[in-house]
């Protein structure tokens, strides 16, 4: 609170204090009195008034400027009216007041609200751990089982995988701070596991995989990382041209390593390029190639936050998409 602020919250008391004292000398005249005492009392009494104005001044700016001080070096804000001293002053205990029962109600909300996203985890996560059985039933069946629609029948159950397992990390990903392990791994483990997790596929798609330095390492979360690839990987086998050709290549730059996942499918549009990590977003391709949920990317730009990388996307119609994440050197996350 400024002084300028101060005069014009308090410009009545200002005012009402001019009126009383001009009257007072109006009727101090009145009675006759030598013009030097009236000047006397009126000094005597705007020296009282201003004393106690500034005493109000500097009680309401130091409550309130700790306050502000307080508010602003706290990690959860909402805390603020557990920390902060009740002031002495009957505005600023009213204000305190109201303070601490809002706190209370949104403390109490968002407690709420925590144990209903609790339980929506482990709800997703015993459904996917559930679904997850019949599906690995259904793959022994098949491998016992000799028929010609076999492969078809194997791409639809790793299509549905796939799909219950973005649907757990969709999940896992507003968590992530409790569900992570980072290490330092070369480029080439993480690139492998995704690639065999997605090998049917990838064969059915008659996919050529070209790598290069995939031997740097880079300190992150593996398992976290083969899920951002294999989304990845999904696109390009989704919006492939006839024959995919799928490259991984990395290089060392200043402050960390870039891993480029690019391929020569069909292209994104330029007026999409800018939405595609968006979530929900599933642009012209999606709507004229493939169906889309428009989940993938949403994710994959979204866990790449959390875990302190960056990703970022180029692409030219009809020649290919290339993804690159950055894997800083001094890794930040969950800030």
């Amino acid at each position: 609170m400024s002084a300028l602020q101060f005069v014009q919250e308090k410009q009545v008391p200002f005012l009402l204090n001019a009126l009383s004292l001009c009257i007072i000398s109006f009727m101090l005249l009145l009675f006759n009195l030598p013009v030097n005492v009236i000047v006397l009392i009126n000094t005597i009494s705007i020296f009282f008034f201003l004393c106690t104005m500034m005493f109000e001044f500097y009680r309401m700016k130091h409550y309130y400027g700790n306050l502000m001080a307080i508010f602003e070096q706290l990690d959860e804000k909402t805390l603020i009216a557990d920390i902060v001293q009740e002031p002495t002053f009957h505005s600023g205990q009213v204000f305190y007041n109201i303070l601490k029962n809002a706190t209370k109600v949104m403390n109490d909300r968002i407690s709420s609200l925590k144990n209903s996203q609790q339980e929506y985890y482990d709800y997703i996560e015993m459904w996917v751990h559930e679904v997850k059985t019949p599906i690995t039933a259904l793959r022994l069946i098949l491998e016992n089982h000799r028929t010609s629609e076999k492969i078809h029948i194997q791409t639809e159950i790793s299509k549905i995988d796939g799909y219950v397992e973005q649907a757990l990390y969709y999940a896992r990903s507003s968590t992530l701070n409790q569900d992570y392990r980072i290490e330092t791994f070369p480029l080439h483990s993480v690139v492998n596991g995704a690639v065999k997790s997605l090998s049917l596929t990838l064969i059915r798609a008659s996919t050529q995989i070209n790598t290069d330095q995939l031997n740097l390492k880079v300190t992150s979360d593996p398992k976290w990382i083969i899920f951002i690839l294999k989304q990845l990987i999904d696109n390009s086998v989704k919006y492939r041209s006839p024959s995919l050709e799928l490259s991984f290549t990395a290089k060392k730059i200043e402050g960390g390593t870039v891993l480029s996942i690019s391929d020569n499918g069909i292209g994104i549009n330029e007026s999409d390029l800018r939405r595609i990590f968006k979530r929900g977003f599933t642009g012209t391709n999606g709507r004229n190639y493939a169906r889309s949920t428009g989940m993938g990317l949403y994710l994959c730009n979204n866990l790449c936050e959390k875990l302190g990388l960056s990703i970022k996307a180029s692409s030219q119609k009809e020649k290919g998409t290339e993804i690159q994440i950055f894997f800083p050197d001094k890794l930040n996350t969950f800030d």
